[in-house]
């Protein structure tokens, strides 16, 4: 077979990092609802899209845009990633740019754009920036006096600016405005400020809908950076948002077939068994299913006739993905995999996984039948980078445990008593980083429960 052929017949390749296109996890239902109700709810409102890193909020916020450009009669749609406006001199201006843009709205919002700008601009920093020695110090304090006489004259006037700019935009309300703010989290402490506390002072105007995709505890991290007090920082972003929505977590089955998207026609089959080894966090299992599509390849030209078991290949790559530790020990020696109750060995508390209970069979049979498998997750292997925490086991007091989790994921007294009343293992955590993993682990081992990094 030529190489055309082959690749030919690879009819699913190596995805991109960028939101999908099509909705692929049955979300479309979500989109129409949030959809529906931004067409028809008061304004000026503030709607927060909650989710962690990687669990497609990004997706979903271009859902429900494409939702209102194509209802009869919809509102019109900005989108705005705050990360790459971040280092603006104000968000708020870098915003309404966008939107003078995407509306054409020609040399009227130029002129008003240029207004707010000015009014927000320090004028003072600017004469600093100037200061030296050979300064006249009498005649730059006259001249620092007049520019914030001039600063504040502009400030009194800047409500009014913003007032006819998006007026202007929204036809002073008829017309309704629906601004998708993406990517807020990833933003410096500062920047993260300046942006929803111009949405609170400025942009609170009639006719405009706000739609924040968000990471809820990176930006309450972020906020309590500048404030230092967790109540604060909650409290804040409650006053801020007036809807807040938390992604629901994407079934088994939709997130089964969202893996077959992504893999060749042939590898269905094992579809499951990486749903089973990484659960459903989208772009998790995309990072997973890139890595895993090389080695697939790699393994057809490296094993010779039918030694190859892809099921093997991928069984290793979710335990190298989910458990490094465990990992490196069964790379550094093979009986790692032979389960023994009178030793302590990690293999003895993960005989019920499925990926590792494939690994002991194989070994069971052949010592040396992962040899092939390691040399090539040690060339292509995709490093985690975010991880989840479970807890498998409640202690005595369960109060204690209810009070982390509901500081944890900034939800009421009631939704974090039934998620700590709901069947174990109790997914408590996700997309955390490791230090940040091992810190909620800590915390729920200091109230008596166990729990654990998945």
């Amino acid at each position: 077979m030529s190489t055309r052929d082959g690749l030919a017949s690879w009819s699913t390749g190596i995805r991109n990092d960028e939101p999908a296109s099509v909705d692929a996890l049955d979300r479309d239902k979500i989109a129409r609802a949030l959809g529906n109700s931004i067409m028809v709810c008061e304004t000026p409102l503030v709607v927060g899209l909650y989710g962690s890193w990687g669990t497609g909020k990004t997706s979903l916020m271009r859902l429900v845009g494409r939702h209102l450009e194509t209802a009869q009669g919809g509102p019109i749609t900005v989108w705005f990633d705050a990360w790459r406006h971040q280092f603006d001199e104000n968000p708020a201006v870098a915003l309404l740019h966008t939107m003078v843009d995407k509306l054409g709205l020609g040399e009227e919002g130029r002129r008003l754009l240029a207004a707010i700008a000015g009014a927000l601009t320090n004028a003072a920093l600017r004469a600093m920036t100037v200061f030296n020695a050979t300064t006249d110090f009498k005649a730059f304090e006259k001249q620092y006096e007049e520019e914030r006489f001039q600063i504040r004259e502009k400030q009194v006037r800047l409500r009014e600016h913003f007032e006819r700019l998006l007026g202007r935009a929204t036809d002073d309300g008829a017309v309704r405005l629906v601004f998708f703010i993406d990517d807020l989290d990833r933003c410096l402490p500062e920047n993260i400020l300046k942006t929803l506390e111009a949405l609170k002072l400025f942009l609170n105007m009639p006719g405009c809908v706000y739609v924040l995709g968000v990471d809820r505890e990176a930006l309450e991290n972020s906020i309590n950076t500048r404030y230092k007090d967790r109540d604060i920082s909650e409290r804040y972003l409650d006053k801020i948002v007036q809807v807040p929505f938390s992604l629901p977590p994407v079934s088994t089955d939709s997130t089964t077939s969202f893996v077959c998207s992504l893999l060749p026609e042939s590898l269905h089959d094992i579809a499951a068994d990486i749903v089973a080894g990484l659960g459903t966090n989208p772009r998790r299992i995309k990072r997973f299913v890139n890595s895993f599509i090389l080695n697939d390849e790699l393994a057809k030209q490296t094993f010779a006739g039918t030694d190859y078991e892809v099921r093997i290949l991928a069984a290793l790559l979710v335990v190298q993905y989910q458990r490094p530790d465990f990992y490196k020990e069964i790379t550094e020696l093979r009986d790692a995999l032979a389960p023994d109750d009178t030793v302590e060995k990690t293999v003895n508390s993960l005989t019920g996984d499925r990926a590792v209970g494939r690994l002991i069979a194989a070994v069971e049979q052949d010592a040396h039948a992962l040899d092939g498998y390691i040399y090539l997750s040690e060339a292509v292997g995709v490093r985690r980078i975010d991880f989840d925490v479970l807890v498998t086991e409640i202690g005595e007091f369960k109060i204690n445990l209810i009070k982390v989790v509901r500081e944890h994921n900034g939800v009421g007294l009631k939704e974090a008593k039934e998620m700590v009343e709901s069947d174990l293992p109790i997914i408590v955590g996700t997309g955390l980083s490791r230090a940040a993993a091992e810190e909620l682990v800590e915390q729920i081992r200091g109230t008596g429960s166990k729990g654990e990094i998945s």
